[in-house]
């Protein structure tokens, strides 16, 4: 029953930085914070505007890694010559729609907002950290004592951070994979 929880968060939390490259035209979702979309399909094309994580857009045309989400239009309405389209990178498209942010008001995330790397990781400390509160193995005072998760220079170069749980002894320690969002002892 653990192991498929933790397989269960660990498909929520990872949701989010799917990075599949976009292959055919089709309905995606925006997986990264903030998307540009340019005029041209590269990093030197105008830029337009931002797209939002989560959102939905159709897909008319794959190129060099390059999605086109717009019909060909005039380009004198944006000030260039001939036709224009907008493009975002594919890199940042998915067929599944990323999970919701957890709240940053939740009582979990003020306990262990002061965590390292805390907003590089605040998806995966947050549901690691229900999950323990949800199985017992953690308490909200626990993480509210700690202040949140801790980095682990036990097992560099991996992204591991530690809390106790249960007093401050090493055997109460408890440790999250910020890259699986596996929990181990």
């Amino acid at each position: 029953m653990r192991n498929l929880i933790i397989a269960v968060l660990i498909s929520i939390i990872a949701a989010p930085f799917a990075q599949a490259e976009v292959e055919s035209a089709g309905d995606y979702y925006v997986t990264a914070d903030r998307l540009n979309v340019r005029l041209a399909p590269d990093a030197s094309g105008k830029a337009t505007n931002s797209l939002s994580q989560r959102q939905k857009v159709t897909v008319f045309e794959v190129k060099d890694g390059w999605a086109r989400i717009s019909r060909y239009y005039d380009g004198s309405v944006e000030a260039l010559s001939g036709d224009v389209a907008r493009w975002v990178f594919g890199k940042y498209l998915s067929t599944e729609r990323p999970a919701e942010a957890p709240n940053q008001n939740s009582p979990i995330a003020v306990a262990i907002k002061s965590s390292d790397d805390f907003s590089k990781y605040r998806g995966v400390f947050v549901a690691a950290s229900e999950q323990l509160i949800k199985s017992g193995t953690c308490k909200l005072g626990d993480f509210k004592e700690m202040g949140g998760w801790w980095s682990s220079t036990s097992y560099k170069p991996k992204p591991v951070y530690f809390t106790y749980c249960g007093g401050m002894t090493k055997s109460n320690r408890v440790y999250v994979n910020a890259a699986t969002g596996e929990t181990f002892r």
